[in-house]
């Protein structure tokens, strides 16, 4: 049995994160709820909660389904704070994009600028804090 490209990806994120902490939804939830939970607690920031898609793509399509599109579009009007997380193959970048541009992403693939990208050789600190930059919610 293979491990899906998507599990391999929540397994790296959840081996290399420090400051979030995730919680991984699994497929039986209610049809376009996001892969990942996160929840942190930053000193400085504050603290934050917000949604990530998990995606990999292996050219420049990124498969969305009808009810990713509508979950993380109908969330982002509503003020929530999540995100697609597209692991780009070959190449193993991250690239990060805004729930509100779900449909974008889906029509334009990875030619869409995200809001933040990661190279190969992932600084996994620096994506945590720009996470937790974008999301923190100060008291």
């Amino acid at each position: 049995m293979t491990t899906k490209p998507e599990t391999k990806f929540w397994k790296i994120i959840k081996n290399n994160s420090s400051k979030i902490t995730w919680t991984r939804i699994e497929a039986i939830t209610p049809v376009g709820i996001p892969d990942l939970n996160g929840l942190f607690n930053d000193p400085k920031k504050g603290y934050g909660e917000f949604w990530c898609e998990l995606k990999v793509s292996l050219g420049n399509k990124v498969k969305l389904s009808p009810g990713q599109i509508s979950w993380n579009m109908h969330r982002s009007r509503l003020g929530g704070k999540n995100f697609i997380m597209v692991q780009t193959l070959p190449s193993r970048g991250i690239a990060l994009y805004s729930g509100g541009r779900t449909l974008d992403l889906a029509s334009q693939g990875l030619t869409l600028e995200p809001c933040a990208f990661f190279s190969h050789e992932i600084n996994w600190p620096a994506l945590e804090s720009w996470l937790i930059n974008a999301c923190a919610l100060n008291p």
